[in-house]
């Protein structure tokens, strides 16, 4: 009877150790659930999943309606599981080590991926002075910019200087005023009106003084310049005050992800996401408001600086020139 328990024994082990060799050969189990990252953590059908080896060699499962993956007869060894879906953001390289015959419970996340309209809602009601202030930015330099090349003069400006002192210097002063008009421009603008009211003083016969036509200038110029400065205040008030929009976006962000820490706690960090998202959010759009509209407003003003040095400049070389051309005939 002894001997008959000893010879049972001795099988159930040879069959367990049999077992335990197949189990082996049979690798392990890789499973989970694949959830979305919104507070509730939605399921995600349809979700591609695939473990990869370092060899390469690749296995594959696909989620059920709950959300759920499971893969078995995976061999030992280590692997990266990624997964992919249609408007979701792609999940990959997660590892896992698989030990043959064991189940591995590996689950995941997906961000869902944003359009224009949920993209925006993160930004709280900060979006709406913001997405103003970006129209009015993008409106005025587009209008600047086709001010100043319409500005521009049609003949060079020292072809220009040129041709105006030829003319002074041969007298003919409405050649001069024509060369005003063909070239256009402040800067000829400007010197149109004084030579017309030299030509005029000319016409009446009567001495004009250099304070008169510097009147005549000066007049011109006040009507140019404004004309180069205008909705320039509005850039700069646009640059000024998106970054304090994005700001305030900021400051409502924390302050809606402190409130969460003060109902919630700490430990779930997706009932934070949504503050901060909108506070980080904020600021990057204000600041992308702010500083292409700083660039543009500073080189603008620089382009006004500019015509303005060039009108005096030209314009007092101009004076100058008629009054000694006035002088010598005397």
């Amino acid at each position: 009877m002894t001997r008959f328990s000893l010879v049972l024994i001795l099988i159930a082990c040879v069959g367990m150790s049999v077992g335990t060799v197949f189990a082996q050969d049979g690798g392990g189990t890789v499973r989970g659930q694949i959830v979305d990252t919104t507070t509730a953590q939605s399921p995600i059908e349809s979700v591609e999943v695939k473990i990869v080896a370092q060899s390469g060699e690749e296995f594959e499962a696909m989620t059920d309606a709950n959300g759920d993956y499971e893969r078995s007869g995976v061999p030992a060894g280590r692997y990266l599981i990624s997964i992919y879906r249609e408007g979701y953001g792609d999940r990959l390289g997660k590892p896992v080590t698989v030990v043959n015959g064991g189940d591995h419970f590996v689950p995941l996340k997906m961000t869902k991926k944003d359009n224009i309209v949920t993209f925006f809602q993160k930004f709280g009601f900060v979006f709406w002075p913001l997405a103003l202030c970006s129209i009015t930015a993008l409106t005025f330099i587009i209008e600047r910019l086709f001010t100043f090349v319409r500005s521009r003069s049609r003949i060079g400006t020292e072809a220009f200087i040129a041709s105006i002192a030829d003319s002074l210097r041969k007298e003919n002063i409405m050649e001069a005023v024509s060369t005003c008009e063909e070239a256009g421009g402040p800067l000829a603008n400007v010197l149109k009106a004084g030579l017309l009211r030299y030509s005029q003083a000319q016409i009446e016969e009567r001495d004009i003084t250099k304070e008169e036509i510097q009147e005549s200038i000066e007049e011109a110029s006040l009507l140019e310049i404004p004309e180069l400065e205008r909705n320039l205040p509005v850039l700069g008030t646009v640059a000024v005050v998106s970054p304090l929009f994005g700001l305030l976006g900021t400051v409502t962000g924390m302050i809606s992800a402190f409130t969460t820490i003060a109902l919630e706690g700490t430990g779930d960090p997706q009932q934070l996401a949504g503050g901060i998202s909108q506070a980080l959010l904020t600021t990057a759009a204000g600041l992308t408001v702010a500083i292409p509209c700083l660039i543009f407003f500073q080189l603008f003003d620089s382009w006004v600086n500019r015509h303005m040095v060039e009108i005096s400049q030209v314009s007092t070389e101009i004076v100058n020139q008629l009054i000694v051309g006035e002088g010598g005939d005397a």
